[in-house]
């Protein structure tokens, strides 16, 4: 998964003290807040109730779904992909994730990409950590409120770098760039990526050529992102994640 780069969960204690000026490249907890022992492992949490929050998100993607009044052949729809993440704990310690419920639309105009969204279900986080998972849903963000549960990506310009939607006929595979906004947290936050696309028969297949990077200090996360370190037992939270995201449209 840009200028103003993609990036989700992992956060610390200092971001309430950051002030004007340059983000933290990473936030640090309050040593007070740090269990002594060095084999202590977090215990398990309560998952939280989601149902609220995934009925708004099965509503808000049978939306983008929906043809329009014409049934426009130029608009698809995804049928598969995978959306994830890699977030950096203590410093240096990388995690990987995934949002494993997500939807997304692209239509196509004459010459050109006209629109293109990504709607992700933040419920859906994965870590292969139950207790990690319901931790960042509930306490980093707070997603089981029906109006936080999604985050949703739509990009509205684009930069073919010279090339027509006709280079796809022919099977080549075309970079591009794309810009938008980033609704999370209820911010709206300005984006852009570098992609690619390739048709594969009737499937249109679209990629990220490098991570795409998003600061946790754009999103106002504030004192959730102490909740989060404390009950994680961590020192450090990095403020950028990397996103990678493949989709296949049809």
């Amino acid at each position: 998964m840009i200028t103003r780069r993609l990036a989700l969960p992992v956060i610390a204690c200092a971001a309430l003290s950051v002030g004007a000026g340059e983000p933290p490249e990473h936030y640090k907890n309050d040593p007070k807040n740090l269990n002594p022992d060095p084999n202590y492992v977090p215990g398990p949490y309560v998952m939280p109730d989601q149902f609220a929050a995934r009925t708004e998100y099965e509503a808000k993607k049978a939306e983008l779904n929906k043809l329009d009044e014409l049934g426009n052949p130029k608009r698809l729809v995804t049928v598969g992909g995978e959306v994830s993440f890699f977030a950096t704990k203590n410093e240096s310690a990388r995690v990987q994730g995934y949002f494993r419920n997500f939807t997304g639309a692209v239509k196509f105009g004459p010459k050109s990409i006209e629109s293109m969204d990504l709607l992700l279900d933040i419920n859906s986080l994965d870590t292969a950590v139950p207790g990690r998972n319901y931790r960042i849903i509930n306490l980093f963000f707070d997603a089981t409120a029906p109006e936080l549960g999604t985050a949703h990506a739509k990009f509205d310009k684009f930069d073919l770098k010279g090339k027509s939607l006709k280079d796809l006929e022919k099977g080549k595979v075309k970079a591009f760039s794309a810009s938008g906004t980033l609704m999370l947290n209820g911010k709206s936050v300005p984006i852009s990526a570098d992609l690619k696309l390739e048709k594969k028969g009737n499937t249109f297949v679209v990629e990220t050529e490098k991570p795409l990077v998003l600061k946790i200090s754009d999103f106002d996360y504030g004192a959730r992102v102490v909740d989060l370190m404390k009950e994680c037992n961590h020192k450090a939270l990095g403020n950028a994640v990397e996103v990678v995201v493949k989709l296949a449209f049809r």
